[in-house]
């Protein structure tokens, strides 16, 4: 009886010590005297959780296992303060997973990769994060691998830098005495180009520091630049054309405002980006104007000076009252300009504040929603008193926020008959709908919608993914 005792003794502190140790697993052997030994293995296993962030056309749609619903929110309101939208997709929850700090390096590094990158994904799989996708420098490719060793957390960088070739760039100096064409091209057929439609406009250039780079890319200039030269050569008394970064920039004195104004309208139609700095030069008119004032006094010489004095009044009082009329038409512009700007102005301010009530309304309404739901008595369209609660809150808010419209989202699960949770789910949103106008909202800023069970949001497969399918959402829509 005593060896039993001491047999049972050394079998708990071989208990506990296997304990203390951490072990994987726990083997225990009966002792040798009954001749038969008995092995018992206790796995402990631990399941990591798996996720991809994949960038498409329409956005970002993120897929995998989590613990809860609660990992998922946080990195979808990450994206939300990037202004953009991650789609959730094919997920489940499973509180048995496991987190290793793979969440908090993911929310780290989504500014970076929503600024910078394009086909981007994101993976967690294995205990390893790997970020792939192109970006257009190598700093964006440094910085995403300075983001990630900050971390413990294992992880891969497939990044790929795709570098953006630049575009050629020229300048055509002009002056009624000379021409000077000078930049950098893709070949010498874009430098021909343009001393051919110097040659169309009789104009005589002359090239200078030009030269050849095959990878750089002509995004338009050229053919803008040949499309404007003749006017610009016939119609300016001097003047710059350039094309830098992709932009064509005309700068220069024009011969007269109809001069100017055709070169607005060129400009205008192009399909590339430009700038006009044109002004009308006053000197080439002043002497076109002295010119034809001489001729003018050269035939009137020939007549008395009696003709002649009562000539040069009249144009002096026609001079004035042209004067005249052209700043009273510059002043009424300038008047029609500041209304303009002030409406632009006021018009902005509004969208703002309209969109600033939206998004404290959207805030206001979801934090609402994470704390509470809108219940209704099972299977019908009745609220709760934990519900009517809810939507009484909810009028609270909507009374605040008197410009901002929702959308009220009824769904169920997929238990039953599909018309009639389709029925149930219209019955309950207007229900909320009739509570709400009850309390003085404006019906239309209501869209009541009862979806049925076509929207789930998890798989209808468990009783926790069906509680969570059966909800109403609040969505906030334009007017």
């Amino acid at each position: 009886m005593k060896k039993i005792w001491l047999l049972l003794l050394l079998l708990l502190i071989l208990i506990f010590f296997c304990t203390l140790q951490k072990m994987d697993k726990l083997t225990l052997t009966a002792p040798a005297a009954t001749k038969t030994a008995t092995v018992v293995t206790i796995p402990l296993e631990a399941h990591i959780i798996e996720y991809v962030i994949q960038q498409t056309p329409k956005g970002y749609r993120l897929s995998g296992n989590f613990r809860n619903t609660i990992q998922q929110n946080e990195l979808s309101a990450l994206f939300d303060a990037q202004n953009t939208k991650l789609n959730i997709g094919n997920t489940s929850t499973n509180e048995a997973l496991l987190e290793k700090g793979s969440i908090s390096l993911t929310k780290k590094i989504i500014p970076h990769f929503v600024k910078e990158y394009k086909n981007g994904k994101i993976r967690y799989s294995n205990e390893v994060l790997i970020v792939e996708g192109e970006v257009n420098s190598y700093e964006a490719k440094h910085q995403m691998q300075k983001l990630l060793a900050a971390s413990p957390i294992a992880s891969k960088n497939n990044t790929k830098v795709v570098l953006e070739k630049k575009p050629i760039d020229f300048v055509i100096s002009y002056t009624e005495q000379r021409n000077i064409l000078s930049g950098h091209f893709t070949d010498k057929t874009q430098e021909n180009a343009l001393q051919a439609a110097f040659k169309r406009a009789d104009a005589p250039v002359t090239a200078s520091a030009l030269s050849e780079d095959a990878k750089l890319l002509d995004f338009g200039g050229i053919g803008l630049t040949e499309k404007i030269l003749p006017h610009f050569a016939q119609n300016y008394t001097e003047g710059e054309i350039s094309y830098r970064d992709k932009v064509l920039t005309v700068k220069g004195k024009a011969k007269n405002e109809a001069a100017m104004r055709e070169m607005e309208k060129l400009l205008g139609s192009a399909n590339i980006p430009t700038k006009n700095f044109t002004s009308i030069d006053k000197e080439y008119l002043q002497r076109i104007a002295d010119a034809q004032k001489a001729r003018e006094e050269a035939k009137l010489a020939q007549e008395n000076r009696r003709l002649t004095e009562e000539k040069e009044t009249l144009e002096r009082k026609s001079a004035e009252q042209a004067r005249l009329e052209e700043e009273k038409k510059r002043a009424e512009a300038e008047k029609e300009r500041r209304v303009q700007e002030e409406q632009a102005q006021l018009a902005r301010e509004e969208a703002a504040q309209k969109a600033a009530q939206e998004q404290k309304a959207k805030a206001n309404i979801l934090q609402l929603l994470q704390v509470e739901n809108i219940e209704f008595n099972t299977a019908k369209s009745t609220l709760t008193s934990r519900g009517r609660a809810t939507v009484d809150k909810l009028a609270s808010i909507l009374k605040k926020y008197p410009e901002v419209h929702i959308e009220i989202a009824g769904h169920t699960d997929s238990d039953g008959d599909e018309a009639f949770n389709q029925k149930l789910s219209q019955a309950r949103v207007d229900t909320v709908k009739k509570e709400l106008v009850s309390q003085g909202v404006s019906p239309q800023r209501l869209r009541a919608k009862g979806y049925g069970e076509s929207k789930p949001l998890v798989p209808n497969t468990t009783d926790e993914n069906k509680q969570k399918n059966r909800r109403v959402e609040i969505n906030i829509i334009g007017e």
